[in-house]
C-alpha cells in the first residue's frame, strides 16, 4: 500500500489528540496485521467509500479508553459503560473527519459511514478488504508514569 494512504491517518490521530484531548501521542513502528481482529479492549469502526473502499479501527486498552473519556468530559469512570463506548465511537469518528480532510488535499474522495463501537479483546472485525491492515501504533502517558496505547488501524482494497 502507497505510503501517501498512512500520512492522512497519521495528521489526522496526532491532531485530534492534541486539539481535542491535550495529550501527546508518539508514533511507534507501525505493523502489518494478517489477522482481522482488534487490537484493544474498546473499538470505534467505521467504513470508507469513495475513491478509496475500506476500514478504519481506533482501539485502545480499557484504561486507555477510560482516559479518552476523562479528557472529553472531565468525568471519571472506573470502568467501560455506555458513555465511554459512545465517546470512543465519537472519537472514531473525529478522526476519520480529520482524516478524510488530509484525503481531500490529495485530490482523493473519500465518504464515512456511521462510527460503531465494540468491546472485548481479540474480537474479528471482519474489514471488508483483504490483508494486510496498517496499524498504527501511538503511545500516550496515562498520568501514573505509565503509558498506553492506541492502535490506528486500517485498510483499503487496492
Amino acid at each position: 500500500m502507497d505510503v501517501k494512504y498512512m500520512n492522512p491517518f497519521l495528521i489526522a490521530t496526532r491532531d485530534v489528540f492534541k486539539t481535542m484531548l491535550n495529550i501527546e501521542v508518539n508514533l511507534q513502528k507501525p505493523t502489518l496485521k494478517m489477522e482481522k481482529t482488534t487490537s484493544g479492549d474498546v473499538t470505534g469502526i467505521m467504513g470508507f467509500s469513495g475513491d478509496k473502499k475500506g476500514a478504519v479501527t481506533v482501539s485502545f486498552t480499557s484504561r486507555g479508553a477510560l482516559i479518552v473519556y476523562n479528557k472529553l468530559t472531565g468525568e471519571e469512570f472506573s470502568e467501560v459503560g455506555a458513555e465511554v463506548i459512545d465517546a470512543i465511537g465519537e472519537l472514531t469518528n473525529i478522526i476519520s473527519g480529520q482524516t478524510r480532510k488530509e484525503f481531500e488535499k490529495l485530490d482523493i474522495d473519500i465518504r464515512a459511514g456511521i462510527p460503531m463501537v465494540i468491546k472485548g479483546v481479540g474480537v474479528q472485525s471482519h474489514f471488508i478488504t483483504s490483508p494486510p491492515i496498517i496499524s498504527l501504533p501511538f503511545a500516550f502517558k496515562n498520568g501514573d508514569g505509565g503509558t498506553e496505547i492506541v492502535h490506528v488501524d486500517f485498510s483499503f482494497e487496492e
